[in-house]
């Protein structure tokens, strides 16, 4: 729980004034509140797909681990 606690905040905190910096150097029509809002609405939810979607992605396609040397050998 504490790992998803804290990708919220680096979502919030990281991720989104990245996207904020991107808009403000390359779009030239959006006043800074848009861009506030949008890199806030970005982080938010960046930061939940990391927790809720990326996380099982990577779950599932992630190798499992062999503790056993008995299985070690059965590999070779």
């Amino acid at each position: 729980m504490n790992k998803n606690v804290a990708v919220l905040i680096a979502g919030i905190l990281v991720m989104g004034p990245f996207y904020g910096l991107l808009l403000y150097f390359f779009e030239e029509e959006l006043t800074i509140k848009q861009i506030v809002f949008q890199s806030l609405f970005f982080g938010v939810f960046m930061a939940l797909g990391e927790i809720f979607i990326f996380e099982r992605i990577r779950n599932k396609f992630k190798k499992p681990k062999i503790t056993d040397d008995h299985d070690k050998e059965n590999l070779k």
